[in-house]
């Protein structure tokens, strides 16, 4: 009986290590069962840093805004975008102009609505390149006059829809943008009208950004969607025309982030600012918008497991949300871990949904319990099969950062907390 266990332990070892396709989940939760694993939490260290650049072109949303928030500080949010025609050889051949408008389809918020933008649109002075890298950190080049019309704030309404040209449309901010603005489009030569890539050759495109007082709060647009464009009213012997300069596949956009941390809480500061890694032990940080990881060493774990005649049946790491109730802060629907190699490049663990699937990999958020867990059975594995590793560890940030605005607050490593950050760990000894 002994020897028949010994074989099956010695076969699933030989299972975990070598298998590349997706981990049967059915198989792992047999295992825990059958196996009779042995249950440990090893102590691990973890800090709050500034994040990396993160690339935001041609995403399925932009981000526009301004917000205050007690513990992370300001965020201000803009993009920049390249405007294409409808069809070719578009004429304006007498037309008068009415107004000119910068619609931008809502695709969520995140912050206080109630709270006024303040906005500002301005011309690209360097055209957008379809084969460059843009990352939140390109601030682009533009003129310095701003093209909105009226000084006035706007209240951002993502979820009411709008009556316009007759019609019932779906919720967008209307930004109205000066007559000189609207003339200068109509008067383009024929020649610049003829094509989307004669076009986009003088006329680059917009920036947008917007300043806010108090809370403030972050819009999602959907910069594709049928709503968003450059509206431009007119007449033409007297009978009303509208044309539309839409943003298209063929034009480039990108988001762009700043972040202001001296008004943030000072534990964030001294921790994420001044590098005071011992605050780990007590709270960590991750936010999106190219602003906070965590960086998880897991240096105790390769020790612990050095040597050892092991098999890792399951492996977790659980986090806990301390400010559930943040008011206008919200945590995010889900978390992504980043495995650190020893050049400081950043790769999927290969535990992650890529290589397996979101049910069984993890990072969602559980309401009931405040928790996020990461399932990491394989890369743990994988550490032991190699006898340690030259990984730098694992990076905690937000899912789709380059296209959200949400941060959270979890507890630290310190065990003295029951919530704490923790790797918990079911092995079987053979």
């Amino acid at each position: 009986m002994k020897k028949y266990f010994l074989f099956v332990v010695i076969t699933v070892g030989i299972f975990l290590c070598g298998c590349k396709k997706e981990i049967d989940e059915i198989g792992l939760n047999l295992q825990e069962g059958l196996l009779n694993a042995t249950y440990i939490e090893i102590p691990i260290t973890a800090h709050s840093c500034l994040d990396d650049s993160i690339y935001t072109k041609n995403l399925i949303y932009t981000l526009v805004g301004d917000i205050q928030d007690p513990v992370f500080g300001k965020t201000n949010a803009g993009f920049c975008a390249q405007f294409a025609l409808q069809g070719s050889n578009t004429s304006f051949t007498g037309a008068v102009l009415d107004s000119v408008v910068l619609a931008m389809q809502y695709a969520g918020y995140y912050g206080d609505t109630l709270c006024g933008l303040q906005m500002g649109v301005y011309e690209l002075t360097e055209k957008l390149d379809k084969d460059s890298y843009y990352s939140c950190d390109n601030q682009p080049a533009h003129h310095g006059q701003n093209l909105v019309y009226s000084s006035s704030s706007i209240l951002p309404q993502p979820n009411t829809k709008v009556f316009v040209d007759s019609v019932t449309n779906a919720a967008h901010m209307r930004v109205r943008l000066s007559n000189s603005f609207g003339n200068k489009l109509l008067q383009l030569p024929t020649s610049t009208l003829a094509t989307t890539e004669a076009f986009q050759e003088e006329f680059y495109g917009l920036v947008i950004k917007a300043t806010s007082n108090g809370t403030g709060n972050l819009c999602y647009i959907s910069p594709t969607a049928a709503m968003s464009g450059i509206m431009v009213y007119y007449k033409v012997n007297g009978e009303s025309k509208k044309y539309t300069f839409p943003v298209t596949t063929a034009c480039t956009r990108y988001n762009f982030f700043t972040h202001d941390y001296t008004s943030a809480s000072q534990d964030f500061q001294r921790q994420v600012i001044q590098g005071d890694t011992t605050l780990g032990e007590e709270t960590l940080y991750v936010q999106a918008t190219g602003g906070v990881k965590t960086h998880v060493d897991l240096t105790p774990v390769a020790q612990w497991m050095k040597g050892k005649h092991i098999v890792i049946n399951k492996a977790e790491l659980i986090m806990t949300n301390v400010r559930p109730n943040d008011g206008y802060f919200e945590q995010p629907n889900g978390l992504g871990i980043q495995r650190v190699l020893s050049g400081g490049a950043t790769t999927y663990v290969p535990d992650d949904a890529t290589y397996t699937s979101t049910s069984y990999f993890g990072g969602t958020y559980d309401s009931d319990s405040k928790q996020y867990s990461f399932r990491l059975t394989y890369y743990l594995q994988e550490i032991l099969k190699y006898g340690g590793t030259t990984d730098k560890g694992l990076n905690i940030v937000v899912s789709g950062a380059a296209i959200r605005g949400n941060r959270l607050v979890f507890r630290g490593t310190q065990a003295n907390y029951e919530d704490h950050l923790k790797m918990a760990i079911y092995y079987t000894e053979y």
